[in-house]
């Protein structure tokens, strides 16, 4: 059964619901391949005409294995950079330094396991970044995805200053490999998301990153979400006890 976990900011959702699009709306496919796959198609299926998706793929443009503290997109998405470095783990082996920032990776330039290409050959590895700064392009409001084997040691997301935390999202710690669908919205535009990792040497790859513009719904369906979303909530609570 295909499932997707949404997120509000919590003080957010309950003590605002009757405007519940001031609060960033996170939103995690199920693990594996066919789950985080479908995922993807919902979120393009909801955007308008005119998004943009990097796939990291084109060679001409990006030099697998090179690093460097900011990635500019091709596709023109936006940019990503390592904010705060990792230390101590692979990504300071082999030809690689911690310090140097992000790279683009293959299969032949990885020093990681279970992090790996969606499409293509490539994708964005975070090289164990503590921080990673996410800056989309302005005028579009949702960003999709796919995440590689992310929550290791744990981590959060952040959101215009809204924290996500990995434990809540994810569960708990996962082993290498595992695969999701991350989508993010927010009615005021993306501005900036951070993604940070609890451990120095733990990290996560990135690929087919989307933007887009998804259509705000109107005051009552928002109504409705909010209802939901509390239901939702509620019910993962019991689950848990």
């Amino acid at each position: 059964m295909k499932k997707i976990t949404t997120i509000l900011a919590t003080g957010l959702l309950f003590g605002a619901c009757s405007w519940v699009s001031a609060a960033p709306v996170l939103a995690i496919s199920d693990q594996g391949g066919a789950a985080a796959g479908q995922a993807e198609s919902d979120f393009l299926a909801s955007l308008g005409s005119g998004f943009l998706t990097e796939t990291f793929d084109d060679n001409t443009y990006y030099t697998p294995g090179t690093q460097s503290a900011t990635i500019n997109s091709q596709a023109g998405v936006g940019s990503f950079t390592s904010v705060a470095a990792g230390s101590g783990g692979l990504c300071d082996s082999g030809i690689y330094d911690c310090d140097n920032g992000l790279a683009v990776l293959d299969a032949g330039t990885t020093p990681f396991n279970g992090r790996y290409s969606v499409s293509g050959n490539n994708w964005l590895d975070s090289m164990d970044a503590r921080e990673m700064n996410i800056s989309s392009v302005a005028g579009y409001n949702a960003i999709g995805f796919y995440m590689t084997d992310p929550n290791d040691a744990g981590g959060r997301f952040s959101i215009g200053g809204v924290d996500f935390n990995f434990g809540n999202i994810f569960g708990s710690a996962l082993g290498n490999g595992s695969i999701f669908y991350i989508t993010l919205f927010d009615t005021e535009g993306l501005g900036s998301v951070s993604i940070f990792s609890n451990n120095a040497n733990d990290g996560y790859g990135l690929d087919n990153v989307t933007i887009g513009m998804v259509a705000v719904p109107e005051p009552g369906t928002l109504a409705l979400l909010c209802l939901g979303l509390i239901g939702l909530l509620m019910a993962r609570k019991r689950q848990k006890k």
